[in-house]
């Protein structure tokens, strides 16, 4: 009965084991500022869609503090940005 215990929890060691190993892994690297911003001026054409991928790239690298016009060209790529509508809000 002994062998047959000793047996039957080796797989579950052998398994903890490996989730061990792969919990302390490095993580993987994340790119620099240098190497989004080129990825950012990449961005050729209008996009049809808002590229949500390379936004949370920009969210998840802070202090790159990116452009309001960097983060306007990774989501639209070339189209335009909207021009400030000056409002007089004085109704006097």
């Amino acid at each position: 009965m002994l062998k047959y215990i000793k047996h039957n929890y080796f797989p579950v060691i052998g398994l903890l084991g490996l989730l061990a190993v792969n919990a302390n892994a490095a993580p993987p690297q994340a790119e620099s500022c240098e190497q989004i911003r080129a990825q950012i001026k990449a961005q050729t054409g209008v996009l049809p869609k808002p590229d949500t991928t390379m936004l949370a790239k920009l969210d998840a690298q802070p202090e790159c503090l990116f452009s309001t016009a960097e983060m306007y060209q990774a989501a639209f790529g070339d189209k335009p940005m909207p021009k400030k509508e000056h409002r007089d809000d004085n109704d006097d």
